[in-house]
């Protein structure tokens, strides 16, 4: 009688065993997480095609496993593709550098010349930007005689400087700058002016740039 009653716990355990081997899992346990930066942060991050509302560095959880194509967007800077293959139970981490958008610093750089007749001829300079700068300085080399020059030093200390006017139209900026005390310089014929800008973009990689024009008068 003991042996049946015993037979009968065994078979009761090996019973519920297998219904608890057979029986459903969380799903939550077959996801994957992902996890996304960049440098610089900030992107905004796309999961095949979607906008996810997060902004880089930020975490995309719940995936299922499998390899899923993203994109992140951010301003300055071009659209990053990439693809990041998700694992069941693990996190994956993309870290993404972004390749800054805007074109080199440009500047164009021209002048006008005043004769003065009896009186001494004055040049002044004009220059336009291809993109909004954050200038440090202007080091002007310019003649004061057939022998003699002198060196000055425009510091405006990152100071911003815009391309284009709340129209859209280009700025034109002026050599010798407003406050200065002059509104042009001495011509000297058969010399020649040195005028380096020093400086950084404003926007994206915020890159150096150092601009050197000669310009024989």
């Amino acid at each position: 009688m003991k042996s049946i009653t015993l037979l009968c716990i065994v078979s009761v355990c090996l019973f519920i065993i297998g219904c608890s081997d057979d029986g459903p899992t969380d799903p939550k346990d077959k996801k994957g997480k992902l996890v996304v930066k960049s440098i610089p942060p900030g992107a905004r991050i796309f999961l095949m095609g979607n906008d996810t509302g997060k902004n880089t560095p930020d975490s995309l959880v719940d995936l299922n496993p499998g390899v899923y194509d993203l994109f992140l967007l951010l301003q300055y800077y071009d659209t990053a593709f990439f693809s990041a293959n998700v694992v069941e139970n693990l996190t994956t981490t993309k870290e993404i550098i972004l390749s800054d958008a805007l074109p080199s610093v440009n500047i164009t750089l021209n002048y006008t010349i005043s004769y003065g007749g009896d009186s001494v001829d004055s040049v002044k300079f004009n220059y336009t930007l291809n993109q909004d700068v954050l200038l440090d300085s202007i080091i002007i080399k310019r003649p004061v005689s057939t022998v003699r020059d002198t060196t000055e030093k425009n510091t405006f200390n990152s100071q911003l400087f815009s391309y284009e006017d709340q129209s859209g139209n280009p700025v034109t900026y002026y050599l010798p700058t407003t406050g200065s005390g002059r509104n042009f310089y001495p011509r000297i014929e058969d010399t020649t002016y040195f005028i380096d800008f020093y400086g950084r973009k404003a926007h994206g990689s915020g890159t150096l740039f150092h601009l050197s024009f000669s310009q024989e008068l």
